[in-house]
């Protein structure tokens, strides 16, 4: 095959490989498709009946009252599973088009290095005074 052939070819690959990752990512952000599904973790929470204190100093009723105290206060949810599995799994994805899309460039590029005419100019070179004793 040609080089100019190969080119095209290459310059065609690397533009569709932009293409899909472009339209791929407005597809994502518009609700269309869901993004790759990476990360499936729980959420952030915060168990707050264990900053009510040790009970030192207190008498044993009144220990096992604020431990019955803490058993009773539920674990409060600061992010939500949701918010947090989405939101990582949406930079994921940018993340991933955005390495397709740097490949589809490479590949461009290299396309348009093959169509390039490569134009070599060489011009003799002048005798200076400085070396001929004339």
């Amino acid at each position: 095959m040609s080089e100019k052939v190969i080119g095209y070819i290459l310059l065609t690959i690397g533009f569709l490989v932009l293409i899909f990752s472009a339209f791929n990512v407005y597809q994502v952000f518009t609700g269309q498709i869901k993004p790759v599904q990476l990360f499936n973790f729980e959420g952030i929470s915060l168990n707050l009946g264990n900053m009510l204190g040790t009970g030192e100093g207190m008498t044993a009723e009144q220990q096992i009252a604020l431990n019955q105290q803490k058993a009773q206060i539920a674990p409060q949810e600061l992010i939500s599973s949701d918010l947090l599995n989405e939101s990582s799994n949406l930079a994921a994805h940018l993340f991933l088009m955005g390495f397709m899309a740097s490949i589809g460039y490479k590949i461009g590029s290299l396309g348009i290095q093959m169509l390039r005419p490569i134009v070599v100019k060489v011009r003799e070179a002048k005798q200076s005074s400085i070396l001929d004793p004339k």
